[in-house]
């Protein structure tokens, strides 16, 4: 496993040997690092790559996957907020460049105070990589009125025997479900910590020990 926190963030060149599986696992709570990182994965390999956010300021961060085998696979996972008046970009791309290759891409984000959230990539299935398949989701829930979010995930698909999805969605917290609780006597802060943490709850099965502990501290505190 290669794990990344805070400083630690940098440019990346990774490479998932034949046969073989690469952990990553970022995570940010000082300031949003601005980083490239190109990962190459060969036949049958896997990559797993998490980046959880908690983290100040603004940046850009990319990460490029090339699926160089056949039989490849990538997993990307990001959860995190934006707040005050920061700017952050995340975008995660993936190119399937061998038959029968597979790919998913999930990113939860949340926009707070003034801060701008926005996610971008490409999942391309180049022609001939036929049996692959590619999976792109995005969601940013935006709390405040002067928060902004944006999701454009990208699928360009040059061959026909695939299978490809992507979503993406931008809005609020569920009135419902807000009403719901403030009906039972929590508080409005309380309601939205409390709904903050039932939605980006799910990286913290990807991370393990003190650094789970910190990020779960993290969704709790309400950032």
């Amino acid at each position: 496993m290669v794990l990344l926190v805070d400083e630690e963030i940098h440019d990346l060149d990774l490479e998932v040997k034949t046969g073989e599986s690469l952990t990553l696992r970022l995570a940010s709570f000082s300031s949003f690092p601005s980083a490239k990182i190109h990962v190459k994965v060969q036949k049958e390999g896997v990559f797993d790559g998490a980046f959880a956010d908690f983290s100040s300021g603004s940046g850009k961060m990319e990460i490029h996957v090339e699926l160089l085998g056949e039989g490849a696979k990538a997993m990307w996972n990001f959860a995190g907020v934006c707040q005050q008046k920061g700017d952050k970009t995340m975008e995660a791309s993936v190119d399937h460049l061998a038959p029968h290759t597979s790919a998913e891409v999930t990113q939860y984000g949340i926009a707070m105070g003034e801060g701008k959230l926005a996610f971008f990539g490409t999942s391309h299935i180049h022609p001939a990589m036929v049996g692959s398949s590619t999976a792109q989701k995005e969601k940013i829930i935006v709390f405040d009125k002067g928060a902004v979010g944006k999701c454009s995930p990208v699928l360009r698909i040059d061959e026909n025997d695939v299978v490809a999805s992507h979503s993406a969605i931008v809005g609020k917290l569920s009135d419902e479900h807000l009403f719901y609780m403030l009906s039972r006597g929590i508080d409005r802060d309380s309601a939205k910590r409390l709904l903050t943490l039932g939605y980006l709850r799910p990286i913290l099965s990807l991370y393990e020990g003190a650094l789970a502990e910190r990020i779960q501290s993290c969704i709790e505190g309400g950032f």
